[in-house]
């Protein structure tokens, strides 16, 4: 069994008897919350563990989070106490504090304007893929957090923005890795569960978005800039519009457009796995790396994204769920064909 350990001030706090700890690709700030409930004993010293405390999560040793803590609640009677700890990674305070509207430099990439907006924040920045050319004109919108305006911007570049185990933003696109365990329906899977729907699926995407015209950009590539993508899977007419809050050009709303259908018909198609414990033979299960899976009921025999991971303990024992997508819902390249629907049993 896996040793959880919240580090506080140099203090190691061990013990804890229910666990939950989230990480995934779709959010910008990782999250864990912990439960010690003991019998009552007079000589039992309280932890001293206080809100906005900065905290590193490991197991077994190995850093998974490090952030602060949000909420403590502790409760007790004559009988037993319960302490209750949640907090989040570091990059949680750009997924929450907002601004008025601030101009940000021109001819800047999507790495040197994080920086620049994380910087105060004490959050270090790095990109672990090529994060394309320098963005136009930008600005945050009054009231708009930090971390929104971010991954807005990010996903004009079909880029996504992580947090790591340092705290650190980390701008990526996936895979990371590929693994050698692989997720086997009658060995490691204990229990599964899918979601198939078009529920959030439109036959037409279209992207426009706002321009600041410059000398050399000027007309209506800067007043309409414009993009449209198609999603073959859906044959009736099912458009929807897609309005940026940021100055962008035509060929950036076209990325975006085309990164939408993916994305929608990725994450349409996923599927929960859970497995006991929370390690792989190689490490502990992480999103972002794709995973061999053998499912014969769902018909899958095939390798697709880790998008969420969940590690968990309480009664039922130390499990991991792990959510997983096709490849192409991240992809920057490759679109659904429309032979790919039928491959899905439902």
């Amino acid at each position: 069994m896996s040793e959880l350990a919240l580090i506080v001030d140099g203090t190691r706090h061990l013990g804890w008897k229910e666990v939950a700890i989230r990480r995934g690709l779709d959010q910008m700030a990782d999250s864990f919350e912990v439960t010690l409930s003991e019998k009552w004993s007079e000589s039992a010293e309280p932890r001293r563990l206080r809100t906005g405390q900065p905290v590193v999560v490991e197991i077994d040793g190995e850093p998974v989070i490090t952030g602060y803590i949000d909420d403590v609640l502790p409760s007790y009677d004559a009988k037993r106490h319960e302490l209750v700890v949640a907090g989040r990674s570091k990059t949680a305070d750009l997924v929450d504090a907002s601004s008025t509207a601030t101009p940000w430099e021109t001819s800047q990439t999507l790495l040197q304007v994080a920086r620049r907006v994380a910087e105060p924040f004490g959050i270090e920045v790095v990109a672990e893929v090529d994060v394309g050319a320098p963005l136009r004109s930008l600005e945050i919108e009054p009231g708009q957090t930090y971390g929104e305006a971010l991954m807005q911007i990010a996903s004009y570049r079909a880029l996504l923005m992580v947090a790591d185990a340092r705290g650190r933003l980390v701008i990526t696109r996936p895979p990371r890795e590929r693994l050698a365990t692989e997720l086997a329906l009658g060995e490691n899977i204990r229990r599964a569960r899918g979601r198939f729907s078009d529920r959030d699926r439109f036959g037409t995407v279209i992207v426009q978005g706002q321009g600041a015209a410059s000398d050399g950009w000027f007309g209506t590539a800067a007043s309409a800039p414009e993009g449209r993508a198609k999603d073959p899977g859906i044959t009736r007419h099912r458009p929807t519009l897609v309005l940026c809050d940021t100055s962008t050009d035509s060929a950036s709303c076209r990325q975006k457009a085309e990164w939408e259908i993916r994305r929608r018909w990725g994450q349409s198609r996923g599927v929960t796995y859970t497995v006991a414990g929370w390690r792989h033979q190689d490490g502990l299960w992480r999103p972002g790396d794709l995973v061999p899976i053998r499912d014969p009921w769902l018909g899958l025999e095939t390798e697709w994204l880790i998008s969420e991971v969940q590690q968990l303990l309480d009664e039922r024992g130390e499990r991991s769920e792990i959510r997983v997508v096709p490849p192409s819902a991240y992809d920057l390249q490759a679109q659904p064909e429309p032979e790919q629907e039928s491959s899905d049993v439902w």
